[in-house]
Protein backbone atom coordinates (compact mmCIF):
# COMPACT_ATOMS: atom_id res chain seq x y z
CA UNK A 1 0.00 0.00 0.00
CA UNK A 2 1.18 3.41 -0.29
CA UNK A 3 1.88 6.29 2.06
CA UNK A 4 0.11 9.48 0.95
CA UNK A 5 2.16 12.73 2.09
CA UNK A 6 1.19 15.99 0.67
CA UNK A 7 0.30 19.48 2.45
CA UNK A 8 -1.71 19.70 5.49
CA UNK A 9 -2.62 22.46 7.97
CA UNK A 10 -3.69 22.85 11.42
CA UNK A 11 -7.07 23.66 12.76
CA UNK A 12 -7.81 27.28 13.62
CA UNK A 13 -8.82 26.43 17.19
CA UNK A 14 -5.95 24.11 17.61
CA UNK A 15 -8.25 21.30 18.58
CA UNK A 16 -9.32 18.74 15.89
CA UNK A 17 -12.40 17.84 15.30
CA UNK A 18 -12.91 17.56 11.88
CA UNK A 19 -11.05 16.37 8.80
CA UNK A 20 -10.85 18.10 4.95
CA UNK A 21 -9.28 16.39 2.58
CA UNK A 22 -8.77 17.78 -0.94
CA UNK A 23 -8.17 15.36 -4.02
CA UNK A 24 -6.58 16.70 -6.98
CA UNK A 25 -7.27 16.27 -10.12
CA UNK A 26 -4.64 14.95 -12.65
CA UNK A 27 -1.60 15.87 -13.45
CA UNK A 28 -1.98 18.40 -10.19
CA UNK A 29 -0.51 18.04 -6.57
CA UNK A 30 -1.33 18.98 -3.54
CA UNK A 31 -0.38 22.33 -3.35
CA UNK A 32 -3.04 23.24 -5.72
CA UNK A 33 -5.70 22.27 -3.06
CA UNK A 34 -4.27 23.33 -0.10
CA UNK A 35 -5.62 27.33 -0.50
CA UNK A 36 -8.53 26.59 -0.10
CA UNK A 37 -8.09 25.60 3.10
CA UNK A 38 -7.27 29.54 4.04
CA UNK A 39 -10.94 30.31 2.71
CA UNK A 40 -12.97 27.51 5.15
CA UNK A 41 -10.97 27.55 8.23
CA UNK A 42 -13.16 30.65 9.56
CA UNK A 43 -16.27 28.75 9.16
CA UNK A 44 -14.66 25.13 10.34
CA UNK A 45 -12.43 26.35 13.54
CA UNK A 46 -11.93 22.60 14.19
CA UNK A 47 -11.14 21.30 10.94
CA UNK A 48 -7.31 19.69 9.83
CA UNK A 49 -7.09 20.30 6.24
CA UNK A 50 -4.78 17.83 3.79
CA UNK A 51 -4.28 17.63 0.52
CA UNK A 52 -2.59 14.49 -0.33
CA UNK A 53 -0.31 14.03 -3.85
CA UNK A 54 -1.61 11.64 -5.57
CA UNK A 55 0.65 7.85 -4.80
CA UNK A 56 2.09 7.56 -8.63
CA UNK A 57 3.80 10.67 -10.32
CA UNK A 58 2.46 11.32 -14.44
CA UNK A 59 5.11 10.26 -16.82
CA UNK A 60 6.55 13.28 -18.44
CA UNK A 61 5.32 15.75 -15.36
CA UNK A 62 7.95 15.87 -12.43
CA UNK A 63 5.63 17.86 -10.56
CA UNK A 64 2.63 16.01 -11.80
CA UNK A 65 0.91 13.18 -10.02
CA UNK A 66 -2.01 10.89 -10.44
CA UNK A 67 -4.33 8.70 -8.64
CA UNK A 68 -4.31 5.91 -11.20
CA UNK A 69 -3.32 6.03 -14.85
CA UNK A 70 -5.27 7.84 -17.70
CA UNK A 71 -4.34 4.59 -19.84
CA UNK A 72 -7.01 2.77 -17.95
CA UNK A 73 -9.86 4.50 -19.00
CA UNK A 74 -11.66 3.34 -22.54
CA UNK A 75 -11.56 5.82 -24.83
CA UNK A 76 -14.81 4.95 -26.31
CA UNK A 77 -16.90 5.26 -22.93
CA UNK A 78 -15.34 8.09 -22.30
CA UNK A 79 -16.98 9.40 -25.46
CA UNK A 80 -20.15 8.26 -24.15
CA UNK A 81 -19.96 9.72 -20.75
CA UNK A 82 -19.18 6.90 -18.83
CA UNK A 83 -16.19 5.96 -17.49
CA UNK A 84 -14.26 2.17 -16.63
CA UNK A 85 -14.54 0.95 -13.71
Amino acid sequence: MAELDGPRLAPRSGQARQLVVFLHGYGADGNDLIGLAEHWREFLPGAVFVAPNAPDRVPGAPSGFQWFPISRIDPHEMQNGVAAE
